[in-house]
């Protein structure tokens, strides 16, 4: 891994620091993002995949278009959320009297995307073993694709490894909010106190939602 990356991995306090030396840059950022937007693409894939699977051989050729369009989507996706985790992150920080450029603002939340990417790729050796266990049954009726997609659905959901990853997933979400902590703490000029809340804040509810979608508190 690039000395770099591994810095902001481990010490994203003098990383950033030392950025803030040098001209806002969007390059390694975005390359991050989309290696992030890939990983999610496999993991859309590998499930879309699981539903071609349910459909008669004469439909599964015109099928093959819903993973393009689940790899398409997921990459565009990725690069979304980058925007708009910045945007939520500079506008909650001008409440704290922020000051810098969004581009700053963008360069920084980039770069939490990496432990992003690392998770990404552990989420997705989940959902391949998950998915590689079912027994899955070729249905033609429409409305028993349906059903059989919704029991598939609640199998995944059930199964102790998409909890376990759920919550694994949580450990790399705190270790990118520990990132921004930094980053938003440089990119804006805010104290540390600030810097938490102004990550803490939506991260908090992040976490809060996944917990309890994980408890099956909401369907």
């Amino acid at each position: 891994m690039n000395t770099g990356l591994l810095r902001v991995l481990i010490d994203p306090g003098r990383f950033f620091e030392d950025r803030m030396q040098d001209e806002p840059g969007l390059k390694m950022p975005a390359l991050i993002v989309l290696i992030y937007a890939i990983i999610s693409a496999v993991a859309a894939a590998l499930m879309v995949n699981v539903i071609i699977d349910i459909l008669p051989a004469e439909a599964q050729a015109f099928a093959v278009f819903g993973i393009a369009i689940a790899v398409v989507g997921a990459l565009i996706m990725g690069f979304l959320t980058w925007i708009v985790v910045a945007a939520v992150l500079h506008i909650i920080s001008m409440l704290f009297k922020g000051e810098g450029a969004f581009t700053r603002t963008l360069e920084f939340t980039g770069y939490a995307f990496l432990p992003q990417a690392i998770g990404g790729i552990i989420g997705a050796a989940f959902s391949y073993r998950i998915i590689s266990g079912l027994t899955i049954p070729v249905v033609t009726d429409p409305e028993q694709i349906i059903m059989v997609t919704e029991a598939l659905a609640e199998m995944i959901a059930a199964d102790p490894l998409t909890q376990i990853a759920s919550l694994v997933g949580i450990l790399f979400v705190l270790w990118s909010a520990n990132i921004l902590i930094f980053g938003m703490k440089h990119a804006r000029n805010l104290s540390t106190r600030d810097a938490v809340l102004t990550v803490g804040i939506p991260v908090a509810l992040y976490i809060a939602y996944i917990l309890i979608t994980l408890l099956g508190l909401i369907p």
